[in-house]
């Protein structure tokens, strides 16, 4: 062991006994003590944002540790290195990979106004920021790892609309594991070589994938994504990934791959607090204009750490509220947390089968064009339970009714969310509806 490394590594303990093992992990880990003199100390850092974060909070600490064991005080320095140089494309041939589409993929409606930050979820937030900010330069790529529905996938959304918003001349596209893999595995006509979606002229400037680990699963998808690294992070572009454990916990991932995942920042979404979930149950409360008492919010909190799940509960009370008009409380909540099917049980056919027999129309009145009142209505209300009771993204949602544009499912949510508060034979409908599905599990 080098005098270098030696006194790097007894700094980089001391450091690490006032800081949590994330954020130990997150900005001292893949630091390097590169050349120590009279004058100056120089460390290097993975990339430039570490580097400027690292001498905006640890600059003090580090110079008080050579003053104190070294009697020395050099200047202390923060280089990283030559993202251009240190890259290294590989010459791996892959042709036939189609184009993806142009649409997006973002969500409109999850953005971070609708994001409740606390100790859990700031570093992955505050760093979701920067890389708007700097794309290409603060974390690349960025990997953000959590348990399920902490809130991840809100996240890539957060992102993919903030960079809509401050630029909408910038491409993003969100990119869930199932269609990534679509993507990597579609046939194209006539044996054509189709142009890499990632290749500079095509490029998008943030691609956002969505459950990563999923790959693993397909050896010719991993190579694909591996060609993807080396050649998309050369350039400018911001790439972001999700997934439920940290690279080096994902089975059958190729060392190489794992490499270039691990090659940026890695941060991680913690279980929420009492107090988060609380006020997450609040905003969305607020958010949907239900009067909702802070003891029941503090009940339904005990319940659960999965959000989606208490997101849920909340709109469940809404749709009682509403269709009896009886006062909420923490009988009502717990009615609703013991209820004897979970929403998430419920798929988008038995919503769309069973919203048409209750409005007494046919399945294929339903995912008709038809504009007529008797069709539209009930159309909509199936919109609606599809995005309330599934997992299923505005495109895979409307593409279940009739390829239909994700802008329609957008309009069929927010006319129904309006529309419900004013109108109670609409929440009745719902309510109803919403019985007959959970019965039919």
């Amino acid at each position: 062991m080098t005098k270098k490394t030696n006194i790097w590594d007894q700094i980089k303990a001391n450091l690490r006994k006032g800081v949590s093992t994330t954020e130990f992990q997150t900005w001292l880990s893949g630091t390097s003590l590169k050349e120590i003199n009279a004058r100056e100390a120089v460390i290097e850092a993975p990339n430039k944002f570490i580097a400027d974060w690292l001498y905006d909070n640890y600059r003090n600490q580090i110079q008080a540790f050579f003053k104190e064991n070294l009697n020395a005080l050099p200047y202390i320095r923060f280089t990283y290195p030559d993202t251009a140089q240190t890259i290294k494309t590989q010459n791996t041939e892959l042709v036939n990979i189609p184009v993806l589409p142009q649409n997006h993929g973002i969500d409109p409606l999850t953005t971070f106004d609708d994001f409740v930050q606390d100790g859990s979820n700031r570093l992955v937030y505050t760093c979701a920021l920067a890389v708007v900010e700097r794309p290409g330069e603060a974390y690349n790529p960025f990997y953000i790892y959590s348990e399920l529905s902490l809130g991840k996938t809100h996240i890539l959304h957060g992102i993919g609309n903030l960079v809509l918003h401050n630029n909408p001349g910038k491409s993003v596209i969100y990119l869930p594991a199932c269609q990534l893999l679509t993507a990597f595995s579609s046939p194209v006509n006539n044996g054509e070589t189709v142009p890499r979606f990632w290749e500079r002229d095509h490029a998008p400037d943030f691609i956002l994938i969505d459950d990563i680990h999923f790959v693993t699963a397909h050896p010719k998808a991993q190579a694909h994504l591996l060609a993807l690294w080396n050649t998309y992070l050369g350039s400018s572009g911001q790439l972001v990934a999700a997934a439920t454990c940290p690279p080096w916990k994902i089975h059958n991932l190729m060392p190489e791959l794992r490499s270039r995942l691990e090659s940026g920042l890695i941060a991680e979404i913690h279980p929420p607090g009492q107090k988060t979930k609380v006020k997450i149950i609040q905003h969305t409360a607020k958010k949907h204009n239900l009067p909702l008492p802070h003891d029941v919010a503090f009940f339904l909190a005990n319940s659960t750490d999965n959000l989606k799940t208490l997101k849920q509960h909340v709109a469940r009370l809404k749709d009682r509220f509403f269709s009896d008009r009886n006062p909420i409380d923490i009988f009502a909540a717990e009615s609703i947390i013991n209820a004897p099917c979970a929403p998430d049980s419920v798929d988008i056919h038995s919503i769309q089968d069973i919203t048409a027999r209750y409005f007494n129309i046919s399945r294929l009145d339903l995912l008709s064009e038809k504009r007529a009142k008797a069709f539209s209505y009930p159309r909509q209300v199936a919109l609606y339970l599809s995005r309330q009771l599934t997992d299923l993204s505005l495109q895979e949602i409307g593409h279940a009714f009739g390829n239909k544009h994700h802008s329609t499912v957008i309009y069929a949510q927010k006319r129904i969310e309006r529309d419900k508060d004013r109108n109670e034979k609409i929440s009745l409908d719902i309510n109803n509806i919403r019985k007959l599905l959970l019965h039919s599990v």
